[in-house]
């Protein structure tokens, strides 16, 4: 059975359409399909300069998307990523699975989102 669920986190930002498999596992859409994560990747290259930090002389170190408030790092979204390395997260705001080395003109100070942080968001939902 598929579950859709749509919720605000309390700064006002977007939590994604989750979709629950046989298992009950919630997960974002773009986690579980790779077409859809490549598609919204692509837009945030092209519209927001999601890119490698020696792509610009903007970059700084401590404006990495590991470093975002943006950035989901949750042991759920890393079940739904499948990605035990640690290297890798969900950006909430533009829907796909990034590298916490990256950046993106939208950065935003605060991040990781941590377990800890979304156990306190569920508490509050």
């Amino acid at each position: 059975m598929t579950t859709i669920m749509i919720s605000v986190l309390p700064d006002g930002m977007p939590v994604d359409k989750m979709e629950s498999d046989d298992d009950g596992k919630s997960c974002p859409l773009p986690t579980q399909d790779d077409e859809l994560n490549a598609a919204n990747r692509e837009i945030a290259v092209e519209e927001y300069g999601y890119r490698e930090p020696n792509t610009s002389s903007a970059f700084r170190n401590d404006e990495s998307c590991g470093t975002c408030g943006m950035y989901n790092q949750t042991e759920d979204m890393q079940d739904c990523i499948g990605d035990e390395s640690g290297d890798t997260g969900y950006c909430q705001l533009l829907k796909f699975v990034c590298s916490s080395e990256n950046t993106c003109n939208e950065w935003v100070e605060g991040g990781p989102i941590t377990s800890d942080l979304q156990e306190e968001y569920k508490d509050i939902l």
